[in-house]
């Protein structure tokens, strides 16, 4: 719930700011995180986003945020790329050197401005790449305010959906190193609760990579223009990979709500640019480079949640800067209306159309 989340975090030496959009979404944003934390559609309290169960429990906030290592809150977050370079400090033992740069989660964000409807973070920081040894200096900025509800000239403008959505300028502006080409681009991920269902629209059949896990049988169906991805199934942490030249630029993430008939679906629009200089890789040799799309399933520990994960391309040149934008669409409602808006939006449905038995 909204407001009980607010009151936790209130506990803490710097709590989120309730951000109301014109339109009347909230956005619960907690500036020293550099996240969004919760995505609300007017007058409604359950958040789109998952959250880290340890902010319901009995834990002291600020012992959370206090406590070593990583700690991860939930909602929406930007990191950079390549994460084996920035993330991995032995590709030979991969788990077992991978640590989050306190410098980029959660960093040094700032509150720049905000206005009632429009609210800014920078992120002053320094990132150490594993490879070289080196370290380069980064400034990060995000500006949320709001966005279209792509429905509302539609038929379902009167479906009884209800919409929560924001626009996302993120620019990364990048030092250089003379003599060094270091090439930073930004990744943003959505952190959304499980079970659910990925769904990746394509330009035609195209079969993801394997970044890291393994895939059950029939869990992820390629099939002619999209991915279709069963986020539930027992087993290991999952990510799987998309590069450019497939991608539509959208794609989305659908949640069914058992208890009263409902469903969400959350879509985000990003850019992609075919030509575009991807720079993350995989974590297997040769750690081949390009892909512009993710989604990571996290189903090991006691943190269950899915990941909806997009890149954009690097600047231009040894140093740059770059403004990526995007849009995240939010909507809750009867379920044959979900299902009417990712067919509008996404040009599919959710319902798998190879069916099961005949895989």
């Amino acid at each position: 719930m909204m407001q009980a989340l607010c009151q936790t975090l209130v506990q803490t030496c710097q709590p989120a700011v309730d951000l109301a959009l014109s339109d009347g979404t909230r956005l619960l944003v907690r500036p020293a995180s550099g996240r969004v934390l919760g995505l609300y559609p007017p007058g409604s309290e359950d958040n789109f986003y998952w959250i880290n169960p340890a902010l319901a429990s009995d834990v002291r906030p600020h012992e959370f945020f206090d406590q070593p290592g990583w700690i991860n809150p939930g909602g929406d977050r930007t990191w950079l790329a390549p994460e084996i370079d920035l993330f991995i400090e032995d590709l030979d033992r991969p788990w077992e050197t991978y640590a989050v740069q306190r410098a980029l989660d959660p960093g040094y964000w700032k509150l720049a401005s905000a206005s009632r409807s429009e609210l800014t973070l920078t992120n002053d920081t320094r990132v150490r790449l594993h490879r070289s040894g080196l370290e380069v200096g980064a400034r990060l900025s995000k500006n949320y305010s709001p966005a279209e509800n792509p429905l509302q000239d539609t038929p379902l403008a009167n479906a009884g959906l209800e919409f929560a959505g924001y626009t996302q300028i993120t620019t990364l502006e990048q030092e250089s190193v003379p003599g060094c080409a270091i090439r930073l681009g930004i990744w943003n991920l959505l952190q959304l609760p499980s079970p659910g269902v990925m769904l990746i629209p394509t330009t035609s059949a195209v079969q993801p990579r394997l970044v890291f896990g393994t895939m059950a049988n029939g869990e992820c169906q390629v099939e002619p223009h999209r991915v279709r991805w069963e986020m539930e199934a027992p087993g290991t942490n999952t990510k799987i990979a998309l590069k450019p030249q497939s991608l539509t630029g959208r794609a989305g993430y659908f949640c069914e709500h058992a208890s009263d008939g409902t469903a969400d679906l959350v879509v985000r629009e990003f850019a992609v640019d075919p030509d575009g200089d991807y720079v993350d890789g995989l974590w297997e040799p040769p750690h081949e480079r390009g892909w512009a799309f993710q989604a990571c399933c996290v189903r090991e520990g006691d943190e269950h949640f899915n990941e909806l994960e997009y890149h954009a391309a690097a600047p231009t040149g040894a140093a740059g800067r770059h403004r990526d934008e995007s849009r995240v669409w939010a909507f809750r409602g009867p379920a044959n209306a979900i299902e009417e808006a990712s067919a509008i939006l996404l040009g599919t449905t959710i319902l798998p159309l190879i069916p099961k038995a005949n895989q």
